[in-house]
């Protein structure tokens, strides 16, 4: 990985830890998950599958210290690995160069996925089934909410990556 991209990376998913920590639970310590947005675009700017999963890594680490969920330590971090593969595989598949309606579906895609695998992990080790149904709501306002600012975050980076161009063509 390049350390112009490390960095940015860095900084996409501190600022996701940041509001992982901030955002307050809304059932049952069930909250949306907004780690993942940063983990999605940092996915994005990701070069290979190594990279891939040390973010899935980082990102698991990162929600797992922060999560509210009772024994939802162990499968934050086991879902995001899972996640953050098969996002990246999707991105490959796609290409670096996402449209609006591919970044929506990557965000989309993601947190479902990222939330129903939480869900049936946690629930599986804590035995709270009687949680699974009533949580799926906060995964799907999760969905919305992560797709909206995954648009903003892809804008924000195509600046910095124009920016960076820009400069790097006076030079």
């Amino acid at each position: 990985m390049k350390t112009r991209n490390l960095t940015i990376s860095a900084i996409f998913m501190a600022l996701g830890l940041v509001m992982h920590f901030l955002v307050p639970p809304i059932f049952g310590g069930v909250k949306p998950d907004f780690l993942l947005s940063m983990m999605f675009i940092s996915l994005i700017i990701a070069c290979d599958i190594k990279e891939a999963i040390l973010i899935g890594v980082c990102g698991g680490i990162m929600s797992a210290l922060t999560t509210s969920f009772p024994g939802g330590q162990i499968p934050n971090f086991i879902e995001k690995i899972i996640v953050a593969i098969v996002i990246f595989i999707l991105i490959q598949k796609f290409g670096k160069d996402l449209n609006k309606f591919q970044t929506i579906f990557i965000y989309a895609f993601g947190t479902l996925l990222s939330g129903v695998l939480f869900l049936l992990l946690a629930l599986g080790i804590t035995k709270q089934m009687n949680l699974f149904v009533p949580s799926l709501p906060v995964v799907l306002v999760a969905m919305i909410v992560n797709s909206i600012f995954g648009l903003i975050l892809m804008n924000a980076y195509r600046k910095i990556e124009k920016n960076d161009l820009k400069r790097i063509t006076r030079s």
